[in-house]
């Protein structure tokens, strides 16, 4: 099997990379992290889960984000190139009836109990009622640092399904994002070249509740942690800003998709040492500072409520 890779970076990513300065490093990772298969620890962790993160895309390039549930075994890796994902368990929005086989999509794997998260960049090479077959272009693993801890438990209102629309984010909308300590990104770059590093993304975001503020004009404001300098999600917001977030509110069962147009606001910050990498035990705590270099600002375009579309809730541990 031919495994070598195409280009690890598309334009979006390397002139990120560049502005950071992590490019020169990335040129020599990236080819050795980021894979066209899948490694067998990376197929034994997604078939054990219980719950997978997808982004993709419509004809004009907007790109949603949701999530798929199932019992473990319901993301299946019938080789190191090709998942096989039930698709029947979704937010209530019938996931495939937005699917076609050729779709380049995002996936990411993520256990919040053990903090561990794996993506995979691919695209859709079968589709049915119950289910997609996928055939590997990236994939990639990701360190633990941001994850906040949950442990779930079954919602029992799951598949009461409602769903409903504003364009302007409400008070309770704007509630359940400033105390989230996680959310999700999908993104897209496409230009119609088949390559590895085209389509559709999605990517996890964690802090400390609060790291996601909201400004008088309704924007959502998220200082951009430093993490591993691939610049994946930044570098597809930078060719196409139109983008979508996920909060989950894992309290109640619900949760709220918005769609977005999407700024990268720089600062100039002083540091002292390379802001390349992060230790990856390092965690979040009152003696961690995180310093940032950009702010990312989210104008919300369209939201959308779907409740009772979460299939777990938090488990409130004493």
């Amino acid at each position: 099997m031919d495994k070598q890779l195409a280009p690890s970076w598309h334009q979006g990513e390397l002139t990120m990379q560049q502005r950071a300065g992590t490019d020169k490093r990335m040129a020599d990772i990236g080819p050795k992290f980021i894979r066209q298969y899948l490694p067998q620890q990376h197929r034994d962790f997604f078939e054990s889960l219980s719950m997978i993160f997808i982004g993709y895309a419509n004809q004009l390039l907007h790109t949603n984000a949701a999530v798929l549930f199932g019992a473990q075994g319901f993301v299946q890796s019938i080789t190191d190139t090709e998942l096989v994902i039930n698709t029947q368990y979704s937010m209530g929005d019938v996931i495939n009836e937005h699917l076609n086989v050729g779709d380049r999509i995002g996936l990411l794997g993520i256990v919040f109990e053990t903090k561990r998260r794996n993506r995979i960049n691919g695209v859709i090479t079968d589709i049915n009622q119950k289910s997609i077959r996928v055939q590997v272009l990236q994939s990639y693993g990701n360190c633990p640092k941001y994850i906040q801890p949950k442990v779930f438990i079954p919602n029992r209102y799951y598949g009461e399904f409602s769903r409903s629309t504003r364009s302007q984010l409400s008070l309770t909308d704007k509630q359940l994002i400033t105390n989230a300590d996680t959310f999700f990104i999908g993104s897209c770059f496409d230009d119609g070249q088949q390559l590895n590093n085209r389509g559709a993304d999605i990517s996890h975001r964690g802090g400390p509740a609060g790291f996601v503020s909201i400004n008088p004009q309704g924007q959502l404001l998220v200082n951009d942690y430093v993490g591993n300098g691939f610049f994946n999600t930044l570098g597809n917001l930078l060719e196409n800003p139109i983008a979508s977030l996920l909060f989950c509110d894992w309290q109640q069962g619900h949760a709220l998709h918005i769609t977005v147009s999407s700024q990268i606001i720089w600062q100039d910050v002083e540091q002292a040492g390379s802001a390349e990498f992060v230790n990856t035990t390092d965690t979040l705590n009152k003696d961690t500072v995180t310093r940032t270099e950009r702010t990312l600002c989210f104008t919300p375009l369209k939201v959308e409520q779907l409740t009772n579309g979460l299939a777990y809730r938090q488990a409130n541990l004493l």
